[in-house]
């Protein structure tokens, strides 16, 4: 039974109200999904405590309770005798001890890798996953875009935009490996690795690609957040580091126990990995991989520097887990890019769309760099300033982008629960006063089918930010979004009215 499973496998627990033998199925953080014989845990969060809704998973039919309050536990034990109640120390702790115990440890039987940084995560991943399985190794990627299997996009519900919560994690864990699925490469982001939500496991790879403000709303430091990041690699048996990055690889470098490989853009770096000699063109990007003494020719459709960067990042992975580099370099230029990273449209005459994440401005500004080596007429960009976000870097994302495009559409990702407009002037807020090619919108899709209106033939248009899950994030719901149905109507309208002017 699980509380046996627990003392075998020293999972720390202060007291326990009730029979030991009581029989465990599943996790639960949310009293809505509990069914028969789950473990309700009750989760401190943002806006609700869970030992608020210990009576309604006990209605559900839960059959042991978690929590820290003691007292409470101690007096519902009282009431509901048939139920065994479980007091700890650290309900986020016990909650992901506990799904690993009842997942029957299937991350052991998974090659796990991690990714963390402000920025590249998503693209990281993506890249690991598309390695991986081109080297046979069939791997899943969960993350911002969604859990992506070997073979298909899962329909699996995330607790969470990019980490799911430890309950929710181990038990896809259980359900890839079933279905035979070798390797998992995810995001672990700073709030996750804050929540424990990757606790109770080992990584075999843990990958660092950068560090820059962000997420201050929650961490309030940026020490505080590079501590965040740093948690991964307590918790890893060998590491990917970008040297390049002045945030926090020295700190990576100078606590990291295992085995490690380092990846940079400088051509007189000390990395174990260096990419130099870079040459863009329609098709993506060429150049030197310098590794033990040897140079390789790579040839990758992909665009712009970071995203090197991030590909060493991948390469390194692949290392790590014993495939030589020759086979690694015959298959990186059939690399897949991730959905909304860099994300090039073209069947819409001779313009292009490109869609990328970059929500911060240190993204921004590395997309801009790469976006202007590809040729074109105009450039037409959409920035947003992000509701559920800092509003301390919107004015930087305004700062980043003056200057360097010919029209700016500026617009709004996941208000939460803030007014439109105020996210909109909180970006605006970051332009000189000569500033005159700057429109908004309120929405996404209207700044979306802005930015179309703008463009001609030959120009490009950069559609920055991005969905999260397929949703934009309003006043605590999610409203279905998709950029490619807004471009895709937005053309089939065009081609209609032409249609009409020409039959009138």
């Amino acid at each position: 039974m699980l509380i046996n499973l627990m003392k075998q496998n020293k999972v720390n627990f202060k007291r326990i109200y009730g029979t030991s033998s009581t029989i465990a199925n599943s996790v639960r953080f949310d009293s809505r999904y509990v069914t028969k014989h789950d473990v309700f845990v009750c989760i401190q969060g943002d806006n609700h405590d869970g030992h608020a809704f210990i009576e309604d998973s006990i209605a559900q039919g839960a059959s042991i309770i978690v929590g820290t309050n003691e007292d409470l536990l101690k007096s519902y034990y009282r009431q509901y005798e048939d139920c065994t109640f479980l007091v700890v120390e650290d309900a986020r702790l016990a909650m992901a001890q506990l799904a690993v115990l009842l997942s029957d440890e299937a991350w052991t039987k998974l090659v796990t890798v991690a990714v963390t940084g402000t920025n590249g995560k998503t693209t990281v991943a993506a890249y690991v996953r598309s390695l991986l399985n081109q080297l046979q190794l069939r791997t899943t990627s969960i993350g911002t875009c969604g859990i992506v299997t070997s073979k298909e996009k899962l329909d699996f519900f995330k607790s969470t935009p990019t980490t799911p919560e430890s309950a929710d994690l181990h038990a896809l864990f259980k359900l890839l490996e079933s279905e035979g699925e070798k390797a998992v490469v995810m995001e672990a982001t700073s709030i996750a690795l804050d929540q424990k939500r990757t606790a109770a496991m080992t990584f075999d790879v843990a990958i660092h690609t950068n560090l820059s403000p962000e997420h201050l709303e929650y961490h309030e430091t940026m020490d505080n957040y590079k501590q965040a990041k740093m948690k991964l690699f307590e918790q890893a048996a060998t590491a990917i580091v970008n040297i390049d990055d002045e945030g926090m690889a020295q700190d990576i470098l100078d606590t990291f126990e295992g085995k490690l490989l380092t990846y940079s853009l400088k051509k007189n770096s000390e990395a174990d990995l260096i990419a130099s000699n870079l040459q863009t063109d329609a098709h993506g990007i060429q150049f030197e991989l310098y590794t033990n003494g040897k140079t390789y020719t790579i040839r990758a459709p992909i665009y712009g520097a970071y995203n090197v960067s991030n590909l060493l990042a991948a390469v390194g992975t692949a290392m790590h887990l014993g495939y030589d580099l020759e086979s690694i370099v015959d298959v990186l230029v059939t690399m897949e890019n991730p959905e909304g990273r860099f994300e090039v449209i073209e069947q819409y005459g001779s313009r292009k769309i490109i869609l990328d994440y970059a929500h911060t401005p240190a993204a921004l500004d590395q997309l801009l760099t790469a976006v202007n080596a590809i040729p074109h007429r105009r450039l037409i960009v959409m920035i947003l300033g992000v509701g559920i976000r800092d509003f301390g870097k919107m004015p930087k994302m305004a700062q980043t982008i003056e200057g360097r495009a010919d029209e700016i559409v500026v617009s709004v990702d996941h208000p939460g629960h803030h007014d439109p407009k105020n996210i909109i002037d909180a970006v605006c807020k970051g332009f000189s006063d000569r500033v005159q090619n700057v429109s908004t919108a309120q929405t996404r899709a209207k700044a979306v089918c802005l930015a179309l209106d703008l463009s001609r033939e030959g120009d490009i248009v950069l559609l920055t930010g991005g969905q999260i899950n397929g949703a934009q994030f309003v006043r605590g719901k999610a409203i279905p979004h998709s950029d490619h149905a807004i471009i895709q109507s937005y053309f089939e309208e065009q081609n209609a009215e032409k249609v009409q002017s020409t039959i009138s």
